[in-house]
């Protein structure tokens, strides 16, 4: 017999279709987290999710019995701004955002000046993440400043983003309507680009073949952990079927029905 969490040393674990739903636990999600740190393993908590803080998501993740410290989390905010420390000089530098507390706060803290209003489409860069108040003042503002040549970033391009009432539309949903208006495809700085799966593996100090992704999207999660050279484990608790997988030809290394599997016995 053998289980998933002896095999590896690390563990990179997305949150939204994995460990809950919206507000709702997936059952036995607090349970295998708590077990991974009983058993000493390393684990970062990994999110494409943009909207809130990392002080928001330590306590959510603390009314479902899940404690981490907020360096045991990196959202796809974070992974932007890993993208701008590497790639551009943004001091003094203008923004517009399309996006919630936790992006705007992260851009904000690296000294880019957030424009709104009629100035928005002057920014120096747009970026796109997932935002519930998206209307049509701020496609326009984020269409007319990136034909203006704002360099354009988006924290990820996930279509769907999983409720227990269903898939709502995510932030590549919007991602998709600026691009289709403005005639430019973005950076992309979460999953799937494997530099937030190698920004998890530094965390840990962690080599990628020590290391396991688990996810429910096979065309962000998994893909992602493929590009960076990490086993991964497809929970069928979110967005993607195991049907799903020879059509869209991306292959996790595991499947489990969800992430209680980690500390199943298997033949």
């Amino acid at each position: 017999m053998d289980r998933l969490i002896d095999r590896y040393a690390a563990f990179i674990i997305d949150l939204d279709g994995v460990v809950y739903l919206q507000n709702e636990p997936v059952p036995g999600s607090a349970e295998t987290v708590r077990g991974l740190a009983a058993a000493g393993k390393r684990f970062v908590l990994l999110t494409n999710n943009s909207a809130p803080t990392l002080e928001q998501y330590v306590d959510k993740l603390g009314r479902f019995g899940i404690e981490v410290l907020q360096e045991q989390i990196i959202s796809s905010a974070q992974a932007v701004r890993r993208y701008l420390e590497i790639n551009h000089e943004v001091e003094g530098k203008t923004a517009f955002v399309i996006g919630e507390e936790g992006l705007l706060s992260e851009l904000a803290d690296m000294g880019l000046r957030l424009l709104t209003g009629d100035e928005a489409s002057e920014a120096d860069f747009v970026f796109v993440g997932w935002d519930r108040r998206f209307d049509f003042e701020k496609l326009k503002s984020a269409v007319m400043g990136i034909r203006r040549g704002a360099f354009y970033i988006a924290t990820n391009t996930d279509a769907t983003y999983p409720t227990p009432e269903g898939l709502w539309p995510g932030a590549g949903s919007l991602v998709a309507a600026v691009s289709t208006a403005s005639g430019q495809e973005p950076v992309v700085a979460g999953k799937p680009s494997p530099l937030i799966v190698r920004a998890a593996l530094k965390r840990m100090e962690a080599n990628a073949g020590d290391a396991l992704l688990v996810g429910d999207r096979l065309d962000s999660d998994i893909a992602a952990g493929l590009a960076a050279g990490v086993d991964t484990l497809l929970v069928l608790t979110g967005v993607s079927a195991e049907r799903e997988i020879e059509l869209a030809g991306i292959h996790p290394t595991h499947i489990r029905k969800n992430l209680a599997g980690l500390l199943e016995d298997q033949a």
